[in-house]
């Protein structure tokens, strides 16, 4: 009997064999975006909240500005106030010391410019106190306003730094993708998904971020089809 020659099989996987290669390559697209969308993220959180700081400081210089304004005007108010009890004092003395010799009628007066003068002391007395309690607490601000007023440009500056360096790490990974979905093997996945149109370079980082999250949903869409 004659040998039958058995002829090779050739089976037909290269498509099974691309889609698993697609597959696997959308996934590994899909975690590299998520981890530099996420950093993206927390990176403009860093610089919104530097920002947002640098204007609270800002709020904060022009309060303790006005509140020194009303300090010093009260101060100057006070020191007025004062001279006049202290002459009013000068003048008691005067008509009213331990030496005069006084009727009547004169030493009623008498007590009862004392008994004013009295209230009036202990009212520039409570008032001088009252200034000095807000000047402390005016001057214990002042310190810690001046340390973060100073550091606020290095910490803006650092911040956007850190921002615009995950933006470019972005943008690698948007060519990336655009590489992928561009490829034969997954326009026809794309599509089905309704992927967006990345063919276009986003040019601001607003634009950038939206469309990372649009290409990432649409591979994500990909992966589970």
């Amino acid at each position: 009997m004659k040998s039958m020659r058995i002829p090779l099989i050739t089976l037909a996987l290269a498509g099974a064999v691309t889609a698993a290669w697609g597959a696997e390559s959308v996934m590994n697209l899909i975690s590299s975006g998520e981890a530099v969308q996420k950093e993206v993220l927390d990176n403009k959180a860093k610089m919104d909240a530097a920002q947002q700081k640098n204007k609270d400081l800002a709020g904060q210089g022009k309060a303790i500005q006005s509140d020194k304004a009303k300090i010093l005007a009260d101060l100057d108010a006070w020191n007025k106030q004062n001279d006049a009890v202290k002459q009013r004092v000068a003048d008691y003395q005067t008509k009213c010391g331990p030496d005069k010799k006084l009727n009547q009628d004169e030493f009623k007066a008498c007590t009862a410019d004392k008994d004013q003068l009295n209230v009036d002391i202990a009212k520039v007395n409570s008032d001088v106190a009252e200034i000095n309690k807000r000047n402390e607490s005016l001057n214990a601000r002042i310190p810690a306003y001046n340390d973060a007023i100073q550091k606020s440009p290095e910490e803006i500056k650092a911040a956007f730094a850190e921002y615009n360096s995950s933006l470019k790490k972005e943008a690698a990974w948007l060519d990336q993708a655009r590489g992928q979905m561009s490829s034969d093997a997954f326009k026809s996945y794309g599509k089905k998904a309704g992927c967006p149109d990345v063919s276009k370079p986003a040019k601001t980082a607003e634009v950038m971020i939206k469309m990372t999250d649009d290409v990432l949903a649409c591979l994500k869409k990909v992966s589970n089809s």
